[in-house]
């Protein structure tokens, strides 16, 4: 029995002391940016790794190890802090971090700190993207990274940017980069996507940043991370801006109907001259008589508005006239609002949105609409299990096509043109039977004949509608501390619809009573992947590993019928017409299996190496080409940690020179049959089917792999300036060429990987934080690129597209037409030249001799 109570003196002394070593440590944590408390601080004690975060008042209070002398503080946008142990109570200043070295940023499978990072990337934050009034993610990435060229092809609300990144990937093949939505590939409409819920986008540009994406992201990858809780006080957030849209470049001056009518006069007149047949009487008259034929409309009261003079007769006076840019031109509200509720706790986190867009353009004949909402949720069942899912639905609606060709009519399109139809015999114009004013079509117009954008958005009704959802679902098991089980399943589904009408009253469809084409496409997608990943740090090194498996799968389906002949006016279902001019329906299936790794190592927070490696195999691909592999490897020096750097640390906060090298893939060369030989079919005889070869069979076709080298330097200084310096090239090889094949086999070719270009360049990016304090912020951004794009091998000689020869050793963009050799001194015509020319030794070109 005293041995008992012995033993349990003893235990009870014990427990004592081992409390009494423990100590409790409090404090409050401050910014000196503007003195006030910061909530959600991380505070961690570095011998345990334990920790806690700052309350509301920016208070915190932790339990610590006896041996425990200093704690980590760190906080976004805020440099990072390790303070030593002072006493039981302590006041923590952080300083914000001006230059983001330290910021954590999304990368391919994953998060990475942007100091550590061997490969190039870019990140525009929600900052960057809430100052520009966006209707379309990829319109919101203009002017904001180097190496990125964003080209909004029609400006129209509602349309894609084309992207290019680091120059042209590819000849024929798709030189689009791949987008990817919280980590998996998105295959959906990309402006369902409500920019008010974009967190980040960071682009990704050279292989060690993009290899683990393999076959399908040889044309760089643009990263889209969306919102999610990140308070532990509950927000609610509204926003609503208005606006106006106009062209950023104004259109030429116009000429008047008299102006035009003078200078056309003009041109007859010394046509006629030029003739050599007419005398300068019989040229004068000749001009004023047939002026008006030349647009087949005279909008004045008099036959001959311009005199033999050459000047506007004074009794002339415009009847009508047409002021297209006033009727197409329209500044016209721009409305959008969001809404979103957001929060987190230890245990979950939540961030639910719901908005609306309507973007009416430039033009009046435009319209776009959209709704959408988003839920991202993330819970931690506990310590060793985190769940998570994230939906977004979208609908869209977009009507009137506006783009380059109304542009082009704007400039081009005759003020003389009325908009509206004229009625000689009564001097008014034509009315319904409504009593509103008819469209002129222009079918007696010399130019611009049957064409009137405002009369298509009256009578023909033709929306596009999208209805889209998104999903990403995970769930992550941490077996040990470092060690972690990760599954993502994702879905990206699409309907689009378009409901095209055109009228049986007005314009040319009117000769066979109107049309109507209804067009159904369906696109259904999914992601599959599993991730294992391990993170450990040991003495001055830190080593991660990530293996991981994906599957894709798509199917796309197409539905669409066109038919003529309606009954009556205001009948528009197709249904209702008389004669079936043309159906069709198919489906496209696309898999893709891959299996991927990495390995990232850091010494002493100064030398950085990574390798990634992928291989995927592609259906688009024969089985004895399938499977293709894509690599990277890079590595970085941190100059500024080295003991060497320390006497310059005071104004020194960071340089790192980089260099990267690897092979990524391109499979997306416009088909996703490329090795099988195919059958057209709809070669009917009658009522006897018909098919028709339409493509050979090729099994040795392969992917596009582009090899790209990156070299370049990050700094950083005074808390104020910082920016990197980049140095890339890109060797594309194995591009798709269609092998041009002899008439007499009934193909004009078949497609080989016969073809190599090279873009190489420089490009920097700088910013500088000029103004931050709690009142005012103001910092000014600068980036640049510049690169070469050369073709290295072609299957023959030289090929034409379009307006464009390709050559060896010579720019995909080169131009191809006639060359102007100047003025014939003795007719005073333009001449230009042909092929009997040569280049003397002056760079002169002059006429070959014999």
């Amino acid at each position: 029995m005293k041995r008992f109570f012995w033993i349990l003196f003893v235990m009870s002394l014990w427990g004592h002391l081992l409390l009494a070593q423990e100590k409790t440590v409090s404090g409050i944590v401050i910014s000196t940016e503007d003195g006030l408390p910061m909530i959600g601080v991380a505070v961690v004690d570095k011998q345990t790794m334990n920790g806690v975060t700052t309350n509301e008042k920016g208070e915190f209070s932790m339990t610590v190890s006896p041996r425990t002398k200093t704690l980590h503080l760190s906080y976004l946008g805020y440099k990072t802090k390790e303070v030593s142990i002072t006493g039981r109570s302590m006041k923590i200043e952080m300083e914000p971090d001006m230059v983001a070295i330290d910021e954590v940023m999304v990368v391919a499978y994953g998060t990475g700190k942007k100091s550590t990072f061997t490969g190039s990337a870019s990140v525009v934050k929600k900052e960057s993207l809430e100052k520009i009034k966006a209707s379309n993610v990829t319109q919101a990435l203009q002017g904001q990274s180097s190496g990125v060229q964003v080209l909004n092809n029609s400006g129209e609300p509602g349309e894609d940017a084309t992207i290019m990144i680091r120059g042209i990937g590819s000849m024929n093949a798709s030189s689009s980069p791949l987008y990817v939505v919280d980590g998996t590939a998105y295959d959906g409409y990309l402006n369902a996507i409500n920019p008010n819920d974009i967190e980040s986008m960071t682009i990704l540009k050279d292989a060690s940043a993009t290899a683990l994406y393999g076959s399908r992201a040889a044309n760089g990858v643009v990263m889209i991370t969306t919102r999610k809780g990140s308070s532990e006080k509950g927000q609610i957030n509204f926003r609503s801006t208005w606006g106006f849209s106009s062209l950023a470049v104004g259109l030429p001056d116009q000429l008047s109907p008299d102006q035009l009518s003078q200078l056309t006069w003009r041109a007859l007149y010394n046509g006629y001259k030029d003739d050599g047949r007419f005398s300068e009487e019989d040229s004068r008259y000749y001009a004023s008589n047939y002026l008006m034929g030349e647009f087949g409309y005279n909008p004045y009261n008099v036959d001959m508005p311009v005199g033999t003079d050459g000047k506007m007769d004074p009794n002339a006076k415009l009847n009508y006239w047409g002021d297209w840019r006033e009727a197409l031109l329209k500044s016209r509200l721009r409305q959008e609002y969001t809404i979103d509720f957001s929060g987190k706790n230890k245990k979950a986190d939540y961030f639910i949105s719901a908005g609306y867009l309507n973007d009416k353009g430039v033009f009046s004949i435009q319209r776009f609409e959209r709704y959408s909402t988003r839920a991202n949720l993330n819970y931690n069942v506990n310590k060793w299990l985190k769940v998570g899912t994230n939906i977004s639905l979208s609908h869209s609606v977009r009507e009137g096509s506006a783009g380059d060709q109304t542009v082009w009519l704007l400039r081009t399109m005759p003020t003389l043109y009325p908009i509206y139809e004229w009625d000689g015999a009564t001097n008014a114009y034509r009315l319904d039977k409504n009593g509103n004013r008819i469209f002129d079509y222009g079918n007696n117009r010399t130019s611009w004949s049957g064409t009137n954008p405002l009369a298509d958005d009256t009578y023909n009704n033709a929306p596009w509608t999208h209805d889209d959802v998104s999903n990403r679902t995970y769930f992550e098991i941490t077996f040990i501390p470092g060690l972690k089980w990760r599954t993502n399943f994702s879905v990206d589904f699409y309907q689009y619809n378009y409901d095209g009408y055109v009228n049986s009253e007005y314009g040319y469809a009117s000769g066979y009573k109107g049309s109507a084409y209804k067009e159904s496409d369906r696109n259904l997608s999914y992601t599959l992947n599993n991730l294992l990943t391990y993170e450990k740090s040991f003495g001055d090194h830190s080593l991660s590993v990530l293996l991981g498996q994906e599957a894709y799968a798509l199917e796309y389906k197409l539905l669409s019928a066109e038919k003529q002949g309606f009954p009556f006016p205001g009948v528009t279902e197709i249904g209702s017409a008389a004669v079936m001019s043309s159906m069709n329906s198919y489906t496209d299936k696309y898999r893709l299996l891959s299996w991927l790794s990495r390995v990232e190592y850091d010494y002493k927070d100064r030398y950085y190496v990574s390798g990634s490696f992928r291989t995927d195999g592609s259906s688009r691909f024969h089985p004895d080409n399938r499977w293709g592999k894509f690599w990277s490897l890079g590595g970085s020096w941190r100059i500024s940690n080295e003991e060497f750097m320390k006497p310059y640390s005071s104004w020194l906060d960071n340089l790192k020179l980089k260099a990267s090298y690897g092979a990524v893939g391109n499979d997306n060369l416009g088909t996703y049959y490329a090795y099988q030989g195919l059958y057209a079919t709809g070669m009917n005889n009658y009522r006897d089917p018909g098919v028709m070869v339409s493509r050979l069979s090729n099994k040795e076709l392969k992917w596009e792999t582009n090899l790209q080298f990156n070299v370049g330097l990050d700094f950083a200084v005074l808390n104020k300036l910082s920016g990197s310096v980049e140095w890339f090239s890109r060797k594309s090889k194995d591009l798709l060429f269609t092998l041009p094949m002899a008439p007499s086999t009934g193909m004009s070719g078949i497609d080989r990987n016969i073809g190599d270009v090279k873009n190489q360049g420089v490009e920097f990016s700088l910013n500088y934080a000029a103004i931050s304090n709690k009142d005012f912020k103001w910092t000014i951004d600068l980036n640049g690129t510049s690169y070469k794009n050369r073709i290295t091998k072609l299957p023959q000689a030289e090929v034409n597209a379009g307006v464009f020869k390709w050559r060896e050793g010579e720019s995909r963009y080169n131009f191809w037409g006639i060359e102007y050799a100047g003025v014939n001194p003795e007719t005073g015509n333009d001449q230009y030249w042909k092929t009997i020319y040569e280049t003397n030794d002056k760079g002169e070109k002059v006429v070959r001799n014999g």
